[in-house]
């Protein structure tokens, strides 16, 4: 598979869990650097119909733990994508598989998008379902 610079993932990450990792991981086999976009709570509240399970400042902790990831950045509103594109000039965009072909927003932004396997059995909103009737 071809092998990149500079590679970007956006999603939520609440809250972070074994598939996100696999992803990250995947994502780093691929590129000499790996950018996190997570969500701001306020656009998790929008996307997500729901308040996020961790604070997005746990999130950013929780992300930079992973060793693949080299940055962490905040997406504040769909709209950010094209910003952090510009930005941060990644040469892909990492998104889970379970998203091909459902129009996700960072498709036709000018950066190519490889969609990795998905992790089966694990969601977050599964998890944060789960979480909230504890």
């Amino acid at each position: 598979m071809k092998r990149f610079e500079r590679v970007l993932l956006f999603g939520s990450f609440d809250p972070l869990h074994f598939g996100h990792v696999r992803l990250i991981r995947r994502a780093a086999e691929l590129a000499g650097c790996v950018i996190v976009a997570t969500d701001s709570d306020d656009l998790i509240r929008a996307v997500k119909g729901r308040e996020p399970v961790t604070t997005l400042e746990q999130r950013i902790a929780d992300l930079m733990q992973v060793r693949s990831v080299d940055r962490v950045v905040v997406e504040s509103r769909s709209e950010d994508k094209l910003h952090w594109i510009r930005a941060l000039q990644p040469n892909a965009l990492i998104k889970g598989d379970d998203w091909k072909g459902k129009g996700w927003p960072g498709e036709g932004l000018g950066v190519e998008v490889l969609y990795l396997p998905h992790t089966p059995g694990v969601s977050s909103t599964a998890l944060a379902r789960l979480i909230r009737q504890q």
